[in-house]
């Protein structure tokens, strides 16, 4: 049972017509024959149910069955469409919101990072110039004690020792060569067989 295509529809008569207008008038010419045989099922079967009173009761409950179904199937759909559309549109606004987060936290992320940096290249300045007094103090206090004890410190003085502190093994290497070089310069005393 089609709902576009009811038995009323075949005949061309309306739900609440009679049992006599559900019939072919008399005197039908063969045009109008030729065209209700091929159309003979269908023709056969809506006779068959519209002229019997219980089977075309039992039809029309069927019908009005079928086409509130397909009305509420209908608003269905249109319900199921719209709580996608709005389903999609909350999801669209959870992601950018998602996103907005996402953004603020690289940027406080960035900022935290830069503020870090520049605390730190602070705290390397201010160490810098602690070391570089405590630096100039010491090469005060070397002048002074080189002074006192009746020296002369000179300029050479200050970097043999700055090049000391900086590299130990430049002043290992160099006490190796003055003994290499003491022990050359000593006398060398040789002993003869004959002298005993």
């Amino acid at each position: 049972m089609a709902v576009a295509h009811s038995l009323y529809d075949i005949l061309a008569i309306q739900q609440t017509a009679t049992a006599d207008e559900d019939k072919l008038p008399p005197g039908s010419d063969e045009d109008e024959i030729e065209a209700a045989e091929t159309e003979f099922r269908d023709v056969r079967t809506a006779f068959e149910v519209l002229s019997d009173p219980a089977k075309r009761k039992a039809y029309d409950n069927g019908l009005n069955y079928v086409r509130r179904r397909r009305f509420t199937t209908e608003e269905v759909q249109a319900r199921l469409a719209r709580e996608r559309a709005e389903w999609q549109r909350q999801a669209e606004a959870r992601h950018q919101e998602r996103m907005r987060v996402l953004r603020e936290e690289i940027l406080a992320s960035k900022t935290r990072y830069q503020d870090t940096l520049a605390q730190a290249e602070l705290r390397y300045q201010e160490k810098m110039k602690v070391l570089e007094e405590q630096l100039r103090l010491t090469r005060e206090a070397e002048r002074a004690a080189d002074v006192k004890s009746g020296g002369t410190y000179t300029l050479a003085d200050e970097l043999l020792s700055d090049l000391r502190r900086r590299c130990p093994e430049w002043e290992v290497r160099r006490q190796k060569v003055q003994m290499d070089d003491t022990q050359s310069r000593a006398p060398r005393v040789e002993s003869s067989p004959n002298a005993q």
